[in-house]
């Protein structure tokens, strides 16, 4: 049997590969994300591991199985839901958790490329699930690009469970102007109060895998110093400064 495998940490794969070699089979090990379609030994079936606990890698791993309509088996950490529907989009036919033992996996592979679909009627509400998570996905993605930098900021801050007098001072502003950038903020997040607005950042933060890319401000030591530059002792009268 020819198997492809992908994984998104390069040393899972060559472990799995070295395995399955082991065990007779043939294997094409595969790069992540990988998009050459043209290959010398087309494989039969394929083997994708991943925790998929990132959009991006969600999205990699759809880019590698697209590339290469083979049937696919996943290995992973990921809870049943709209994830698995992503994939089930893109060719898989059976998920096994990822400590699986390899016989099992083995075996699973040749069921696989035989034919068998393993999930049955279960594929349709993935699917269904998928679509849902997608729509959410690309709703909030849009939501929160139509806010200014500042306005990404102090929701950033909020999430990390600053008050707004505590914002107020990291970045040099008054409170009023802060609750005015709050309220800003629930308008183009389309929720009603701050406590939504956060509420509607981690749930993207959760789908990522992590936190929009945000530049917050470094921390001012008390009264106003910034750490970046050292303070000064101020000089009396007739003093030379060292």
């Amino acid at each position: 049997m020819r198997v492809a495998v992908a994984a998104d940490q390069a040393l899972i794969r060559e472990a799995v590969r070295t395995a399955l070699h082991a065990r007779g089979e043939t294997v094409l090990p595969l790069r992540w994300p990988d998009t050459d379609r043209p290959r010398a030994v087309r494989p039969e079936v394929g083997l994708l591991i991943s925790e998929l606990d990132r959009w991006d890698i969600l999205e990699s791993a759809r880019t590698v199985m697209t590339a290469l309509p083979v049937p696919w088996v996943v290995l992973t950490e990921c809870e049943r839901g709209g994830r698995w529907g992503a994939l089930v989009e893109t060719g898989a036919r059976a998920f096994l958790p990822i400590d699986t033992p390899l016989a099992a996996v083995d075996e699973t592979l040749r069921a696989v490329e035989g034919g068998a679909d393993l999930l049955g009627a279960g594929a349709e509400p993935l699917q269904r699930a998928w679509e849902q998570l997608r729509e959410e996905h690309a709703e909030l993605t849009a939501r929160l690009a139509s806010l200014t930098p500042r306005e990404l900021t102090v929701l950033r801050l909020l999430y990390d469970g600053n008050p707004v007098n505590r914002i107020a001072e990291t970045l040099a502003i008054a409170p009023a102007t802060v609750r005015s950038q709050v309220k800003a903020i629930r308008h183009k997040l389309v929720v009603r109060s701050q406590l939504a607005a956060v509420a509607a950042y981690r749930h993207l933060v959760e789908l990522d895998g992590a936190p929009p890319t945000v530049r917050l401000p470094r921390p001012r030591r008390p009264g106003g110093a910034d750490r970046s530059t050292p303070a000064t002792r101020p000089t009396r009268p007739g003093q030379v400064r060292s």
